[in-house]
C-alpha cells in the first residue's frame, strides 16, 4: 500500500463513495446502504483508502443492537477499486477500522461477506451463528472484541438494511 493514505470520509466524498460501491458491487445497493446509515445516523465510521488523486477503497463500520443495547457493530459494505483489488487496501481499512470499534467499546462485529476473506481477520460464522439475525449462513460471521462480550441475543439492524430497527 505504497503511497496510500486512509482518512475519515469527508461529506464531499459522497459521490466518490458511491461510484466506488457502484463499481465494485455492479450494483447500486451497497451505495444506497451508505447512504441511508449516513442520514439516518447509525454510521460509526466511514473511511476512505486515497492516493491524493483518486478514492480507490471505503469502508463503513454501524451500529448493530444486541438486545436493545448499543454494543456491536457491523463491517460494511466494504469495497475497492476493481483495478486495485488484492493490493492490501482492503486490509488496510480492515484493520484500522476495527480498532475504531474496538476503541469505541464495540464488543462484538459482524460482517456478512465473503466466506474466504474475512476468516483472515478472526471473524467466523460460528461466533454469528449464536445470535438472532436477519442473515444466517456461512457467510455471516462474528467476532468478539470483549471477553465480557454477550454470547446469545437478537440482533437488531439499522434500517438501512431493510431490517426492523
Amino acid at each position: 500500500m505504497k503511497d496510500i493514505w486512509i482518512r475519515p470520509a469527508r461529506a464531499e466524498d459522497a459521490d466518490a463513495i458511491n461510484a466506488l460501491n457502484d463499481a465494485a458491487f455492479g450494483t447500486p445497493d451497497e451505495a444506497k446502504i451508505v447512504t441511508q446509515l449516513l442520514a439516518d445516523g447509525d454510521s460509526l465510521a466511514s473511511l476512505i483508502a486515497h492516493d491524493d488523486r483518486d478514492i480507490l477503497g471505503h469502508i463503513q463500520f454501524f451500529r448493530i443492537l444486541i438486545d436493545d443495547e448499543d454494543i456491536a457493530a457491523g463491517l460494511g459494505p466494504m469495497s475497492v477499486s476493481p483495478d486495485r483489488q488484492k493490493s492490501g487496501i482492503g486490509r488496510g481499512l480492515i484493520k484500522l477500522g476495527m480498532t475504531m470499534m474496538e476503541g469505541q467499546g464495540r464488543q462484538l462485529v459482524f460482517v456478512l461477506g465473503h466466506t474466504d476473506y474475512y476468516p483472515k481477520f478472526g471473524f467466523s460464522p460460528e461466533v454469528a451463528a449464536r445470535y438472532d439475525a436477519p442473515w444466517s449462513g456461512p457467510a455471516f460471521m462474528g467476532i468478539e472484541l470483549s471477553n465480557t462480550a454477550p454470547r446469545t441475543g437478537t440482533l437488531t439492524y439499522p434500517r438501512a438494511f431493510g431490517a426492523a430497527a
